[in-house]
């Protein structure tokens, strides 16, 4: 665990709002320079010992280790959704959403950063951000990975990615993708993502290697670094007259208020939910929005708007033949705990089901790369609590998750999931109040723009195309229709019938980004800088993947731990000069 201190020095050179995915790597390489004293607040604890374990991750959601978000309402999107308002699961524990995500270590594709570049966002290049990917990676090729391609690995870094194990499901899986005529990749992270690979992931030694363990374990004795647990920061004192900010105001889990004085920067690491929320009650943001709530306006920013995120659909269901034993006996249970005790290895080690992925390139696309990712879900015979688990964290409706767990009792499931990589529907983030202890408000957007749907529907039919190989055949593989009440009224398999599906139960990927963009300053969207500082404020700087000013087509993790490393390194280079 990270040290606390109760009795805080006052002033510090570098105060870190949030030890999340980024605020992790920022607070670590902060205190990398002895002469700084850098102080990160995180409104969570420590992670729990069940967050290390890889096949479980799902049920960390809705824990108190999760801040439960969920999305306001809207029309077009989350109808069959429990309450209509999707599920956004956010860590609130040292490592943030790292400690309870699904691991996935996918790079953002060349043109995703390559497009950030040509908006006028200097120094974040495909080949200038590729070396702060490489940085903090540590990879392990598995015994069997001798294709993967090095020059876009790093070693030794602090972040261990490993490749999970496959079942042998998702072999077959990546036989039928070759028969349909999709490429197959060597590496899930090398020059081209067009096609479909094994999945890596933030491993080490079949365990969860989090952001928190990566970058602020190996720093929890230096003298310099102050980690202060269950503290909220509610604001930023930012002088009106000069624009520099100066205190950082934090409430204690004793509910007490405390201020500590900043001698360089503050960096708002806080998350695309949470960071746009700090800023508009420091007062900046949206001027009418904040004065809505009587909060001082210090700059008139877009703050919390261009929110965007991935939308996945677990609806293009199949059953298998049963391929073997029964998962779900609590014999078999046993047997996975004990081979995971005793040697950290296998089906609790790896991703329980979710090991193969691939990215497809729709006639929607507007450029050359893919918009769509496909994962594979898979569910054993029998096993009804992983149904359950999956169906409870992206929210589906009863009636929706009993049909999946009585299709587990037929056969295998697997659910190939469509995700929009590029999707053109953008939401926002708005305060419901001036009080840091209400949660704000999510209006995701999607499905707002026509052409997200159709790119989802094509992505539908290259699921079909798949499961309906002669190598899914040979597995007795065969449509099944998941129980969702609006949409019964349609014909299976019919485009009204996916349409429905699609604005009842898609629901998030858990990849929100955008909501502090960074632009030059003359981009009028754009909250920050290249440099990620706060256009016309001094002593602020973002650094989380709320800065993204697109969201990369790939899951954002990789990318996120990326922003923290530049952004650190750009700190010391303003500041070591």
């Amino acid at each position: 665990t990270q040290k606390t201190t109760r009795r805080t020095p006052a002033l510090f050179y570098f105060v870190v709002v949030g030890g999340g995915t980024a605020g992790s790597v920022v607070a670590g390489r902060l205190s990398e320079v002895p002469d700084w004293n850098v102080l990160l607040i995180e409104a969570g604890g420590d992670p729990p010992k069940t967050s290390d374990i890889p096949a479980i991750f799902f049920s960390l959601q809705k824990t108190d280790i999760d801040w439960k978000y969920r999305t306001e309402p809207e029309e077009e999107s989350c109808q069959g959704i429990k309450d209509g308002r999707c599920a956004w699961p956010r860590g609130k524990v040292l490592g943030g959403s790292s400690t309870i995500n699904g691991m996935l270590y996918i790079r953002g594709m060349k043109g995703d950063f390559d497009d950030w570049a040509a908006a006028g966002n200097e120094g974040w290049s495909y080949e200038e951000v590729l070396e702060y990917f490489k940085k903090s990676e540590d990879f392990k090729p598995s015994a069997n990975e001798d294709n993967y391609e090095p020059f876009y690995h790093g070693t030794g870094g602090p972040v261990s990615v490993q490749r999970f194990e496959s079942m042998d499901l998702a072999w077959s899986v990546m036989d039928a993708v070759k028969e349909a005529g999709y490429k197959q990749l060597n590496d899930i992270n090398g020059p081209s993502q067009l096609g479909f690979a094994h999945l890596h992931g933030t491993l080490i030694n079949g365990t969860r290697c989090n952001t928190a363990k990566a970058f602020l374990n190996p720093a929890k004795n230096r003298k310099n670094l102050h980690v202060l647990k269950h503290s909220k920061v509610t604001r930023i004192i930012i002088d009106p007259g000069t624009k520099v900010a100066n205190k950082v105001e934090f409430s204690s889990n004793d509910g007490k208020l405390y201020q500590v004085n900043i001698k360089k920067e503050v960096i708002v690491s806080a998350g695309t939910i949470n960071s746009p929320q700090v800023l508009m009650l420091s007062g900046i943001g949206p001027e009418e929005h904040l004065k809505e709530f009587g909060i001082d306006v210090i700059k008139d920013l877009k703050v919390g708007e261009n929110l965007q995120d991935h939308l996945i659909f677990l609806g293009s269901v199949y059953n298998i033949r049963k391929s073997g034993k029964s998962q779900s006996s609590s014999l078999s249970f046993l047997d996975a705990s004990y081979e995971y005790l005793t040697r950290r290895s296998g089906p609790l080690a790896t991703h329980n089901g979710n090991t193969v992925t691939g990215f497809i390139r729709t006639k929607f696309s507007s450029n050359e790369r893919p918009d769509i990712e496909i994962f594979c879900f898979i569910i054993s015979a029998n096993d009804t609590n992983a149904a359950a688990t999956v169906g409870t964290s992206f929210g589906l409706a009863d009636e929706t998750i009993i049909s999946l767990q009585e299709m587990s009792k037929e056969g295998d499931v697997v659910m190939l999931a469509p995700l929009l990589g590029q999707p053109r529907s953008k939401g926002k983030i708005l305060l419901s109040s001036s009080n840091p202890s209400d949660n704000p408000k999510i209006y995701a957007g999607y499905l707002t723009d026509r052409e997200d749907l159709d790119a989802l529907l094509e992505g539908i039919e290259a699921t079909t195309r798949i499961m309906q190989t002669g190598v899914m055949k040979s597995r007795e593989a065969r449509s099944r229709r998941l129980a969702v009440n609006s949409c019964e009224v349609f014909d299976f398999d019919s485009s009204s019938y996916w349409e429905c599906m699609l604005r009842n139960i898609a629901t998030s990927a858990f990849h929100a980004v955008g909501t502090c963009k960074m632009g030059p300053s003359s981009d009028p969207e754009s909250v920050v800088d290249p440099r990620l500082r706060v256009h016309g404020v001094k002593r602020i700087r973002v650094a989380d993947a709320s800065i993204m000013p697109i969201i990369v087509a790939t899951p954002t993790y990789a990318t996120s731990i990326m922003i923290g490393e530049k952004a650190a390194d750009m700190i010391k280079m303003d500041w070591l000069q």
